[in-house]
């Protein structure tokens, strides 16, 4: 763990622009003699999450159909699509629904698109040119970008490893908008890093030392670097744009978590009233 910090604050050192250029060249030699799998991205393209892509991507699905209620025949919002990563199980799965997802990020818009979607026509990505100092220096202010598709459109939304990198008023902005675009009785499902009221950094393996009151960061240089929220204010967004709380499960970033079957996040399921 160590070790993966130190590697962490070289990275958010790099400005925006070169963080992806970096994995790209750190990895090339093993992406040069990889086996060849159309469907899986080089690990130079990957700039979200962690382990196995395809096995993360199938646990997820899993999640999303025993704890969340997904079904076939649902259409379905990703938020933050990245490279495919829970888009490839389920073009396995949404036999009669439809898939939408968009991302900030271009390049892994671009591989989702002539990867997956042009197998699959019930599947659409979109690019959108927003600002996150994690990836990029300039873009969409988050905070006012209006989701690109009408009220009402959705059964299920999801949003993994995303309002993990989002400060407070553009997490509660993508709130208000999945409020907008989802169906009555839809569900988001979305993972963050919760905090308690109390929480204190000092021996953490996984630590936010900056307060900022209802939120935290690990890094002042790059505030979307990992972003934590207090319960107390997740449940407050949430009830304010018609969402109850159906379940709160801590990951194992947490010192007491377990790493068992749950996931490194938290994760929060809403369901809209």
């Amino acid at each position: 763990m160590i070790q993966e910090n130190l590697l962490r604050r070289i990275y958010y050192k790099l400005p925006p622009q070169l963080r992806l250029l970096a994995r790209r060249l750190v990895y090339l030699p093993k992406d040069i003699f990889r086996k060849r799998n159309q469907l899986v991205p080089p690990e130079g393209l990957i700039y979200t999450g962690r382990g196995d892509f395809l096995k993360v991507g199938r646990y997820w699905l899993d999640r999303f159909v025993n704890d969340g209620g997904l079904q076939p025949d649902h259409s379905v919002l990703d938020i933050g699509s990245g490279i495919g990563r829970m888009a490839l199980p389920l073009t396995q799965y949404l036999s009669s629904g439809k898939y939408e997802g968009f991302d900030a990020v271009f390049q892994g818009v671009k591989w989702c698109r002539d990867n997956i979607q042009k197998k699959y026509p019930n599947f659409n990505f979109k690019y959108i040119d927003l600002n996150n100092d994690l990836y990029k220096s300039s873009g969409i202010d988050a905070t006012r970008y209006r989701f690109d598709y009408p009220d009402h459109s959705f059964d299920f939304i999801f949003a993994i490893s995303v309002f993990t990198h989002m400060i407070d008023t553009e997490v509660d902005n993508y709130i208000k908008e999945a409020s907008r675009v989802i169906k009555q009785g839809g569900k988001l499902f979305a993972t963050f890093f919760i905090v308690d009221e109390d929480y204190s950094p000092a021996n953490q393996r996984f630590s936010f030392p900056y307060d900022r009151g209802h939120y935290l960061l690990m890094d002042v240089r790059v505030r979307s670097a990992n972003v934590a929220y207090r319960l107390s204010y997740i449940r407050r967004l949430a009830e304010h744009y018609g969402f109850s709380v159906e379940l709160t499960e801590k990951g194992y970033w947490q010192n007491e978590a377990q790493q068992e079957n749950n996931d490194f996040q938290d994760v929060i399921i809403l369901k809209k009233h």
